[in-house]
């Protein structure tokens, strides 16, 4: 009968310690590895049901030198399987990227640390909403999948840009259009919603905003100067989130970005824009006031 895991864990441990001693970590990887190339190359039965136990013993111990449990780590793999069958989950963070800047990574790469969620999605408009005039739609989502492309799990969304012709006929508000565009288009996933502080004060405002809160989780991410009454808004609830204690921000914006590029200097971009995107700015000439529309 087989023997429990945590048994043949302690097991492993006193056979390594008699056969082998004191072994470097390094060592130990570097044994595994070798010990799987063994595996693949088995052509029989019985060499592979040889090596395939030296995998596991090799993996046990490892896990016996790094204080972890197998059979968790293997359960926590399991359920994050389970996870991604069912959906991801992503937050969005709506933005005009107009352009993207470290701010706009900064609060992407934060979400990523301090939730749960599987992606972030910068989540583009395509038209202000308030008529503000904005770099032309291609050029912004270029810009954010060029600033995003080193990190994994950061994406950009156009789905405004792309579909805004036809939903702006209707409305532009944030909310309806999830509501009736958006999230009917991704029925396997699960959205959350990111807002800095400053933006939460009129949250209640929305359109539909009650709709927005019972439906998605709203993450509000602590901007400096305005601090958010969580427990007297419609995120009162506890499954919405306000990040407002080791929470890294900025306060750089577009408009920083625009205002201190006009004349192509990139000395005074430095800290503002990822380089990747400073020379798309510069390539398409986009720090020219003309270059906006409505």
């Amino acid at each position: 009968m087989p023997r429990p895991l945590r048994e043949l864990a302690q097991l492993v441990a006193r056979s390594h310690e008699a056969a082998y001693g004191t072994t470097a970590l390094a060592e130990r990887l570097r044994d595994l590895s070798h010990q799987v190339a063994e595996l693949v190359h088995a052509q029989d039965a019985t060499t592979r049901r040889r090596e395939l136990g030296d995998v596991g013993w090799a993996l046990l111990q490892l896990c016996n030198e790094l204080g972890e449990d197998f059979g968790a780590a293997v359960e926590h793999t399991v359920q994050r399987l389970e996870q991604r069958l069912s959906g991801r989950s992503i937050a969005l963070i709506g933005t005009s990227a107009n352009p993207i800047t470290n701010g706009h990574l900064t609060m992407g790469l934060e979400i990523l640390a301090l939730t749960d969620v599987d992606e972030v999605w910068y989540y583009l408009v395509g038209k202000h909403p308030w008529g503000k005039k904005l770099i032309p739609g291609p050029h912004r989502v270029e810009m954010v999948r060029r600033a995003t492309a080193r990190y994994r799990r950061l994406k950009v969304c156009d789905f405004e840009v792309v579909h805004g012709p036809q939903i702006y006929a209707s409305t532009m508000e944030t909310a309806p259009i999830l509501r009736d565009h958006f999230l009917p288009s991704f029925p396997h996933d699960t959205f959350c919603w990111v807002m800095g502080s400053d933006v939460a004060q009129s949250f209640s405002e929305w359109q539909d905003a009650a709709w927005l809160a019972e439906n998605l989780r709203v993450f509000v991410i602590h901007r400096l100067g305005f601090a958010f009454d969580k427990a007297g808004s419609l995120l009162a609830d506890p499954r919405h989130l306000y990040l407002n204690e080791d929470i890294v921000t900025s306060n750089i914006s577009s408009t920083l970005v625009r205002t201190r590029g006009r004349d192509y200097d990139h000395n005074k971009l430095l800290a503002l824009v990822p380089d990747v995107v400073w020379d798309y700015l510069v390539e398409h000439q986009l720090l020219d006031p003309d270059i906006l529309k409505a």
